[in-house]
């Protein structure tokens, strides 16, 4: 599909973690191989990656995060990205279709992502300085909904798999100016700053799983295969266990929560 050549699929990771970035690429290669696939870290990964499908784009370690992703989005040519981590495993075939439909809303207006799946919003369920409010849904285009970037209540950032408008999350990232990997409040600080819009796909089939998110219709995978640095294997059903076991890991070297 040639309308897919203008999105990329960009992975953060580390050097620490490349024992789970060898199934998460796997698995794109086999649900989401259509995409030109970018990986940022410090070092090449040591397990056989497969340079021609995926990009490897290093970062120095000892810069700010921050600066991490936007000295090495300078060499990412296309024009929207799909916000990755290694530890976001598909599951099953992402939907191409309905990700080019996102696109083309993006395309329409001045929203700067559409994150590809629903999220608890409610910022004060996880923070007390934070009032718990309801946020109904807003409803943009079809399965598409408004993410209340506005709302100084609403966890309106989120580290989640996103396609963006990539000029969008440069200019965020040059305003927030993270110091590390932590999503925070100062990130939704500066989407008010900035006035950035955002939107989230759901649709009504999109069973919740667990306590703060559902399923995705575009991009079905485990959110996420690694908490607090193990597996996360009491959060999620036979599916991280069967990926595990299809790359032959053992959860007991990284240890299971």
């Amino acid at each position: 599909m040639d309308k897919l050549r203008d999105i990329a699929l960009v992975t953060y990771t580390n050097s620490m973690c490349h024992d789970v970035l060898r199934p998460h690429v796997g698995q794109l290669e086999k649900f989401a191989g259509s995409f030109n696939s970018y990986i940022l870290s410090n070092d090449m990964p040591q397990f056989g990656l497969n340079t021609d499908k995926h990009e490897v784009i290093l970062y120095d370690n000892s810069d700010s995060y921050y600066t991490q992703w936007v000295k090495c989005l300078e060499h990412v040519k296309e024009d929207y990205i799909v916000y990755l981590q290694e530890d976001f495993f598909l599951y099953g075939d992402v939907n191409y279709e309905e990700i080019l439909r996102c696109k083309d809303f993006l395309d329409g207006n001045d929203y700067s992502f559409v994150r590809f799946g629903k999220f608890e919003l409610r910022l004060g369920m996880h923070r007390s300085e934070f009032q718990i409010k309801d946020f109904p849904d807003i409803k943009l285009d079809e399965n598409i909904f408004d993410a209340y970037c506005h709302d100084r209540d609403c966890y309106a950032f989120m580290m989640q798999a996103t396609l963006w408008k990539k000029s969008d999350y440069i200019k965020l990232y040059h305003h927030v100016k993270s110091d590390i990997w932590h999503e925070a409040p100062k990130w939704n600080e500066g989407m008010r700053d900035l006035g950035t819009k955002g939107a989230f796909y759901h649709s009504p089939e999109m069973k919740q799983l667990g306590k703060w998110h559902w399923e995705s219709k575009l991009w079905p995978h485990i959110c996420t295969a690694v908490g607090y640095g193990k597996w996360s294997l009491t959060h999620h059903d036979h599916r991280l266990t069967d990926i595990l076991s299809e790359y032959n890991i053992d959860p007991n070297g990284r240890g299971v929560r």
